[in-house]
């Protein structure tokens, strides 16, 4: 009897599940959406980290960072590993030049970056190890492996790299990539800045170990010891780190000092070598100048003592010509006289007029051969052994040698000849003394033949031929004068061009001279001027791709732990209300069962079981969506900034089974509520159904005028709607729930899609940062500032202070701002607005300004009037009060007047930073002038707003996936909970539609019966929810907030109405679904009714 009881209870359970098929379908879709909202957001962030953290332990990622100014020496990385708690060290050298890619037109910004020995090795010491994607890692000293940074065009394996050849410190100038890579720091799309080219780190090439020949290290990264014990995002990994920092950073300033030391003494010491090289060729200049200048110098009297002969030779001719007359006279009558003895010695005569005319001939040409000689040996004393003419020279030389000994061999036979007749014809008496000259002995040998003759005839005879012979001598001696004023002429030419040249390499020389003196006068100040350096010790947090995946895992986190639950709530809440129904549906049935003895706590299993059935279902779908589906389309969407192959799905057994247990104990425990309270009454009652509402008068009955203009139609549906109090309450909230939970995922986009533009487009009007080194650049010549003001890309510009440091309110609470200071006022206001968020009243900047970022204001609790601290270079701590709170959403700043920042400082400002207003458009212009200002002196980076927004672009865009996500499951659950809520209604006032059949309405006059009450009771909702959702809105937006980052307070009104359409769409689509279920509704029922 027992058993056959049981098997009926357990019949009856399957026929109510069957029965109500479609609401336990919309109790499993509740139960299924709130748990795969719950367990796919909570479960991602922690499988982000656990992802970061299998990564950084699979690639040996480093634990801290030590960067010098001055760069680390050998001494220095032993140091720095004899640190207490550091467990490795690995030294990397790395250098930013241009480049040009094989096949590409314009030149890329590459960090060359040396590999270790074995850059596979599984030690310690092998830290940041490369994720090899394509090919194999360089084996050759000319191959290389290259990572593209963010969303750069990939290089293919065998493209050739080559560098500029000026680039110094690099083994060779090209290299062949034979495998892509990725840097474990570098997984992320972010941007890096670069000192070179544009300022955009492109590509980072690694070489093999031995391509950069640089006597320092750039870095140094230390693994902590024993941190690879906890996770990478503890507390407890974060102590180890910062407590090895600390005892880096006690030993730094020590090491900076010596550093300096021996920078100092290298440098001195390559300096005096240089000087003494530069005195040494400045010595040997000298000499061979004053040797040239010597040369120069003898040339020019050689032809000085030319020319003076050519003048006397002229003198001399002229003389000789105006003499011609009286000496052939004289001749005549000599000639008449010795006419008788030039009878017999006139062939003796003829002989010696013949020796003496050849040697009239022979003199010049003696002279000739000697100034030939002369210049043909100065040619070859000038001349070099290496020189390619020498040989020809010598030549020269030889054959002018040879002409000068035949010449003088002739001439010498010449004289001899005459001599011997000298002697003779003094013997004879002919001539007056035997040493008479060559023309001396023709005059008084012609004299004297004159004199042997007789007639006068034959002195007139010798006296024309004295004549000619003359003239012939005056045309030979004009030849002989012209061809030695050529010969002139050509040395003084030789000699113009010979000084031409001297004074051109003279000059050349003394640049060159003048050129290395500078440098090393330059080389000796920045020797002079060489800091005691600064070591920046640096935890992961100093590397983008690290800080933007943990706050993208925070973020994460904190949605998970705010919209999950309002989510999980609107479930619940509908999932309550629906089993809260079915108990109050099923009273004759639970009355039925009590009668038959039935136990309460069997009675109530049976819905129990109803609903834990349809809530475990649920869970269990919404487990696998929620673990599988949710983290594969969310990291599918960071994919676009993130590059990590360590990231899985997990199952987390402890959220699961929170997620069920939730689900089921709020769902239990309304079934057993709703049990309970029928249960309470007795059996009798039970049996019955529950009275009607007592009839009574709605609130607008009594407004009559009102009333009276209503229909029946409208009477009938405020009188439904305002009297079922717990049906309009249940189905109110219900809906509410759903147009909240889309207002939120609309407003959410309305907070975080428009600040980029908000705050470049709104608040900051200047486009360009440039961060200086040194003040010297906007003072020095042809510097910074006439390269701005020269630009026509420039519109304007200004000189400012910025600088990271902490503030402090009374309490003590603290928060990091960058103080931001002009070295004119006037630029404060053309570059930054300053207004209230709320209302959008303009802050005035005065003289005693002190301006800070609301969201700053907010974290520290300080309003306008409010005295604050700010943290000094000294640490001390300098009172300020606050004048003003002004809009801002993208990092967080204090604007000081010029004159506070003074009295901060203590000081002058030394302006480190440069705000400019600029027209450039295009990626092209802005890379152009980005190149133009980094080759400046002691700028250190050029970066511009664009860098900025496309940073927190990526970061929005990414966050959107999410929020779109979001807005979906959003929608879903509302078509579930209206569906729910729908068909909930029409269940249990199927009676009431039966008994309106049965008086004769239509169909169409049914649907608007019942569902102009939903729609009116959604519309109510729709309100309810705006209401509720804008609170809900703000709270989200507070708690998912970056300490950089102030989300837009305010939604938009566009989502107002996206979220109230969104509700009634699916409010319209549910009732139209839901005629057929009326139309099916069958008039007997009416009959049913007790009433």
């Amino acid at each position: 009897m027992v058993r056959a009881v049981l098997k009926s209870y357990r019949k009856n359970i399957l026929r109510e599940m069957k029965d109500n098929l479609s609401r336990m379908v919309s109790l499993f879709g509740i139960v299924a959406l709130g748990v795969m909202m719950l367990t796919g957001l909570m479960s991602f962030a922690p499988s982000m980290r656990i992802a970061g953290q299998k990564y950084y332990v699979q690639q040996n990622v480093f634990d801290l960072r030590v960067l010098s100014t001055l760069g680390l020496s050998e001494k220095d990385i032993a140091v720095l590993a004899a640190v207490d708690g550091v467990e490795a060290v690995q030294a990397v050298k790395y250098q930013d030049v241009e480049a040009q890619w094989q096949g590409q037109s314009e030149t890329a910004v590459v960090r060359l970056q040396q590999l270790p020995a074995d850059p596979g090795a599984d030690t310690a010491e092998n830290m940041n190890r490369l994720v090899l994607l394509s090919g194999r890692m360089p084996e050759a000293p000319d191959e290389c492996v290259v990572h593209v940074m963010g969303y750069g065009d990939p290089v293919e394996p065998g493209t050739v790299l080559t560098l500029p050849e000026d680039t110094e410190h690099v083994s060779r100038k090209q290299f062949t990539v034979v495998g892509t890579v990725q840097d474990p720091q570098h997984f992320s799309t972010d941007k890096e800045s670069s000192t070179a080219g544009d300022g955009q780190l492109d590509d980072i090439v690694f070489l093999p170990e031995g391509s950069l020949t640089t006597d320092y290290y750039t870095a140094c990264y230390l693994k902590v010891k024993n941190a690879g014990l906890y996770d990478n995002y503890s507390d407890a990994y974060q102590a180890a780190v910062d407590d090895t920092a600390a005892r880096v950073k006690a030993i730094s300033g020590a090491q900076c000092t010596a550093r300096r030391a021996e920078l100092i003494e290298d440098a001195s010491a390559e300096l005096a070598d240089a000087r003494a090289e530069y005195n040494d060729k400045k010595a040997e200049a000298d000499r061979q100048f004053a040797e040239a200048e010597q040369q120069l110098a003898d040339a020019q009297a050689q032809l000085d003592s030319a020319k003076a002969q050519l003048d006397t030779g002229e003198a001399e001719l002229a003389a000789n010509k105006k003499a011609l007359p009286d000496t052939m006279q004289g001749g005549a009558d000599e000639l008449v006289s010795g006419e008788e003895q030039l009878l017999e010695f006139e062939d003796q005569l003829q002989q010696i007029e013949m020796l003496v005319n050849l040697k009239k001939v022979a003199d010049p040409l003696l002279g000739y051969a000697e100034t030939a000689l002369h210049n043909a040996q100065k040619a070859l004393d000038e001349a070099e052994p290496a020189d390619e003419e020498y040989t020809d020279l010598r030549d020269a030389l030889q054959k002018a040698q040879d002409a000068y000994d035949n010449i003088s061999g002739q001439l010498n036979g010449y004289q001899a000849q005459l001599d011997e007749g000298k002697r003779q014809m003094y013997a004879q008496g002919l001539i007056s003394s035997p040493s008479l000259s060559n023309e001396q002995l023709v005059t008084e040998a012609k004299a004297a033949l004159r004199q042997m003759k007789v007639k006068l005839l034959q002195g007139q005879l010798q006296l024309t031929t004295g004549t000619a012979t003359a003239y012939t001598q005056f045309d030979a001696a004009r030849t002989r004068l012209d061809e030695g004023w050529q010969e002139y002429r050509d040395g003084v030419q030789q000699l113009a061009d010979s000084r031409a040249e001297y004074e051109s390499r003279k000059a050349d020389a003394e640049q060159q001279l003048a050129d290395g003196l500078a440098q090393l006068n330059d080389a000796e100040e920045q020797v002079s001027q060489i800091k005691s350096g600064e070591w920046y010790v640096l935890d992961r947090g100093s590397t983008m791709s690290f800080v933007t995946f943990e706050q993208y895992a925070d973020r994460m986190d904190a949605i998970a732990r705010v919209f999950p639950v309002f989510f999980f709530l609107v479930a619940a809440l509908v999932a309550t209300t629906t089993m809260t129904r079915m108990v109050d549906e099923n009273r004759l049935q639970l009355g039925t069962l009590k009668a038959l003895g039935y136990s309460n706590a069997k009675i109530a299993g049976k819905y129990l079981f109803y609903a834990l059935s349809a809530s475990v279902l649920g869970s269990i779908v919404g487990m696998v969506i929620g673990f599988v589906v949710f983290p594969l389309i969310i990291w599918y969407a960071y994919q676009m900034i993130f590059s990590m192959s360590t990231f899985t799905l997990h199952f987390y057994p402890g959220m699961a089974a929170a997620s069920v247990a939730i689900s089921a104990a709020v769902i239990g425990f309304a079934t057993w509520n709703a049990c309970r309270a029928s249960l309470k009454e007795k059996t009798a009652a039970l049996l019955l159904p529950r009275a009607p509402v007592a009839g009574k008068r709605i609130f607008l009955e009594y407004i009559t005028p009102l009333w009276q203009h209503m229909s029946f139609s409208q009477k009938t549906t405020a009188r439904n709607l305002f009297r079922y109090k717990k049906r309009f309450f249940m189905t109110v909230l219900g809906v509410a729930g759903c147009t909240a939970l889309l207002l939120i995922g609309f407003g959410i986009q309305d907070s975080i899609l428009p600040i980029v533009d908000k705050q470049s487009g709104q608040l900051t009007h200047n486009d360009l940062t440039i961060s200086l080194s040194d003040e010297k650049a906007l003072t020095m010549e042809q510097g910074l500032a006439d390269t701005l003001d020269s630009s026509s890309a420039v519109h304007s510009w200004g000189a400012f202070y910025t600088k990271s440091t902490t503030l402090y309110n009374e309490e003590g609470g603290s928060a990091d701002v960058s103080i931001v200071g002009a070295e004119d006022d006037a630029r404060m206001t053309e570059y930054f607005t300053f207004r209230t968020r709320v209302g959008h009243d303009l802050i005035p900047f005065e003289e005693d300004s002190v301006i800070l970022t609301e969201k700053t204001a907010l974290n520290l609790g300080l309003s306008v009037g409010d005295t604050f601290y700010v943290e000094a270079a000294d640490g001390s701590r300098v009172p300020l009060v606050l004048t003003g709170i002004t809009e801002n959403y993208m990092f967080t700043r204090l604007y000081l007047s010029n004159a506070q920042l003074q009295a901060l400082l203590g000081s002058t400002p030394e302006w480190n930073t440069v705000y400019g207003l600029t027209g450039c458009t295009t990626e092209a212009e802005y890379n152009t002038l980005r190149t133009k200002l980094l080759g400046c002196n002691y700028v250190s980076s050029v970066s511009f707003t664009e860098d900025t927004t496309s940073m927190f672009g990526s970061l929005i865009g990414s966050l959107n996936y999410v929020v779109v996500l979001i807005i979906v499951c959003a929608a879903a659950l509302a078509a579930v909970v209206l569906y729910n809520l729908i068909s909930v209604n029409l269940a249990e006032r199927k009676k009431e539609l039966a008994t309106i059949k049965v008086l004769g309405f239509y169909d169409k006059e049914v649907y608007r019966y019942i569902f102009r009450e939903i729609e009116l009771l959604s519309l109510i909702g729709s309100g309810v929810g705006l209401l509720l959702g804008v609170p809900l809105h703000r709270f989200i937006i507070l708690t998912v907030e970056m300490d950089q980052l102030m989300f837009i307070r305010t939604i938009a009104p566009r989502s107002y109405l996206l979220a109230v359409a969104l509700t009634m769409l699916f409010t319209f689509v549910v009732c139209f679904a839901m005629r057929r279920h009326v139309r099916h509704i069958s008039m007997v029922e009416s009959m049913k009714a007790p009433e």
